[in-house]
């Protein structure tokens, strides 16, 4: 069974998914979970809102949510090195690239932060390009302000 939520963030609604046990979607963008069949229940949501509350209002730093990602290779290799990055630090896509061991691929690591299924929970944002901030699926204004409130 899949179950939908959305979360009124100080960056607007975010919508979330999740299976009988994982988190499995966040969306920034207007995307409603509720439409691909998926029960409304804010119940079954309550610790990752939770945790929500303490990331946003709190100083949470970390989440102990349960999630599943659905990738394999290269891509579940950045995104463990992703989930290293500590709060209200920044690494380049290129200093990716080199961790999971392919210094060149810098452009690739940008393609997989585009495709977190779970971004927050799974820092996406916390990855910038030497020249800036890059990109981020929420956009960059919702980028700037996850950063903001990390470096207080």
């Amino acid at each position: 069974m899949l179950y939908a939520h959305v979360y009124n963030s100080p960056v607007g609604d975010i919508s979330l998914l999740k299976d009988d046990s994982d988190l499995i979607g966040v969306s920034f963008s207007n995307q409603v979970f509720c439409d691909t069949k998926a029960k409304c229940d804010k119940n079954t949501f309550k610790i990752i809102i939770d945790q929500l509350n303490e990331y946003f209002f709190e100083g949470r730093k970390n989440f102990t949510i349960q999630y599943r990602l659905p990738f394999t290779g290269f891509r579940s290799e950045v995104f463990n090195e992703m989930i290293k990055i500590p709060y209200g630090e920044c690494v380049t896509y290129s200093y990716i690239a080199e961790k999971v061991g392919y210094p060149k691929a810098f452009r690739a690591v940008g393609t997989s932060c585009g495709k977190n299924p779970i971004p927050l929970v799974v820092p996406c944002h916390r990855v910038v390009s030497k020249s800036g901030l890059g990109g981020f699926t929420g956009g960059l204004d919702i980028k700037k302000f996850l950063l903001e409130l990390e470096s207080n």
